[in-house]
């Protein structure tokens, strides 16, 4: 369930109002929200991404993300936050919120410094293009010492088409981007390796996937997500 959430991000002060970056409308308070699915369409729970607020830096507009899960019992999880950047010509995404989702991040005694932390979406998709491969490598800590070393790559990602995608928050002409995930863990010294695909569906004007699928590594589905509310 922890892998699932992969399908599925200063200076000056916030802005207040409405930013636009690249086609993207950025305003603080704008949510996102994601239902997540298990392979048998059954909902597992949702994901809701809140824009805190929105800063100039140079020719970048960053944004400070809230984002919690909830199960579909009503349990939430702790919340965390992730960075976006957008610089003009491309979108940063912040792929610390997974090894937070991931772990938990729920006690107080565990540190996670972040060393790699990269990912990368063109101003705009077109079909046929490969994207920059997208990379995040961090250390957890307690008390100084380091219990695990996490690092997630992505890689082999392309825009392998558009299609119609409809979900709960509307019909969408999307790109289909593919991508293989590999994640090399160790725990104290031990290695935890394990492998996956993706698959996303995105616009060029829409922070979030639209949808997002993940698969095994010998292809079968374990679960997905649709974007289901955009206020």
């Amino acid at each position: 369930m922890k892998l699932l959430l992969i399908s599925l991000l200063l200076l000056l002060p916030a802005f207040s109002f409405a930013q636009s970056c690249m086609g993207f409308t950025i305003k603080p308070g704008m949510t996102y929200e994601l239902s997540t699915f298990n392979a048998k369409d059954k909902p597992t729970g949702r994901i809701r991404y809140h824009i805190d607020n929105a800063k100039t830096q140079g020719n970048n507009t960053i944004m400070d993300i809230t984002a919690q899960f909830t199960d579909e019992a009503g349990r939430s999880k702790t919340p965390y936050t992730i960075h976006y950047t957008c610089t003009g010509t491309e979108i940063q995404a912040d792929l610390s919120g997974v090894m937070q989702g991931m772990t938990g991040m729920n006690s107080r005694d565990m540190e996670m410094t972040v060393k790699t932390n990269r990912l990368v979406y063109p101003a705009k998709l077109s079909v046929g293009a490969s994207l920059s491969d997208g990379q995040m490598d961090v250390d957890m800590a307690n008390g100084g010492s380091v219990m695990m070393t996490m690092s997630m790559a992505m890689t082999n990602r392309k825009v392998d088409g558009q299609e119609s995608i409809t979900t709960p928050a509307g019909t969408f002409n999307a790109y289909k981007i593919t991508s293989d995930v590999a994640f090399d863990n160790r725990a104290m010294g031990i290695p935890i390796r394990s492998t996956m695909k993706t698959v996303s569906y995105r616009t060029n004007d829409l922070l979030f996937d639209v949808k997002s699928e993940t698969y095994n590594k010998n292809g079968k589905l374990m679960g997905y997500t649709l974007l289901s509310k955009i206020n």
